[in-house]
């Protein structure tokens, strides 16, 4: 994640469609630059899509004129990334001491 970049995970209820279920709906949001990942999920939504962009309005007029207005699509939420401790496997180091803070 870099400094100027916004980053989002927003979750989608959908409906499935006749035939290929999920799936169509699913590639088509893959396909916007915007989209970092997309995955089909359990629970109390569909898809779960991580997108980036240039600022908040930026990711919010994304999902706004793209991602709600796709047919199938029922609702959105979208949670901003605010800061990262970890991200793909890599921990933002916090100090010096690599051992984990204990308190009582």
């Amino acid at each position: 994640m870099t400094m100027n970049e916004v980053h989002a995970v927003i979750e989608l209820r959908i409906t499935p469609q006749r035939d290929c279920g999920f799936g169509k709906i699913a590639e088509r949001i893959s396909r916007y630059e915007q989209v970092d990942a997309c995955f089909l999920m359990s629970g109390g939504y569909d898809l779960l899509v991580f997108v980036k962009g240039d600022s908040l309005q930026d990711v919010a007029q994304f999902v706004a004129q793209d991602l709600s207005t796709i047919d199938g699509v029922l609702s959105t939420a979208t949670h901003f990334m605010l800061k990262a401790y970890k991200a793909q496997g890599v921990g933002s180091h916090l100090g010096d001491d690599p051992r984990l803070a204990v308190t009582p």
